[in-house]
């Protein structure tokens, strides 16, 4: 097992996870889900990255709940607390994109799994 992160590191990783579901929802409102094919990581989808790997179980026209189940199966795997609330926070960014969800919602939802000022959150939506 690895050490775990600390809190500078978690945040670094919260809010690129942030930055990467904010440009993928604007893309896809904009754009339509299809369009996120070109934007898919492929070797972050052949690791298993949760966020690359649920986008593109939304690219090929998957059931949401069959999307939330295996993301939760991966999750599930894991036994960082961290690393689980982060590729929690992945699977709901992957199942709201999917459904449409207005970006501004999708970073409430995000935002609602960690301790981070709502504020700060939000100032970083409005420079999208």
């Amino acid at each position: 097992m690895g050490e775990k992160m600390n809190q500078k590191e978690f945040a670094q990783k919260y809010n690129a996870i942030v930055e990467r579901a904010l440009f993928m929802s604007n893309k896809a409102r904009r754009e339509g889900l299809l369009s996120l094919e070109e934007e898919i990581d492929g070797e972050k989808y052949l690791q298993r990255e949760l966020f690359e790997y649920g986008i593109r179980l939304v690219v090929d026209g998957t059931d949401a709940s069959f999307i939330d189940r295996i993301l939760s199966n991966i999750i599930d795997l894991e036994h960082d607390d961290e690393t689980k609330t982060l590729k929690t926070i992945q699977k709901e960014a992957v199942l709201s994109i999917q459904a449409g969800d207005n970006p501004r919602i999708l970073t409430l939802l995000l935002n609602s799994h960690v301790n981070v000022d709502i504020e700060e959150a939000m100032k970083q939506y409005m420079e999208w």
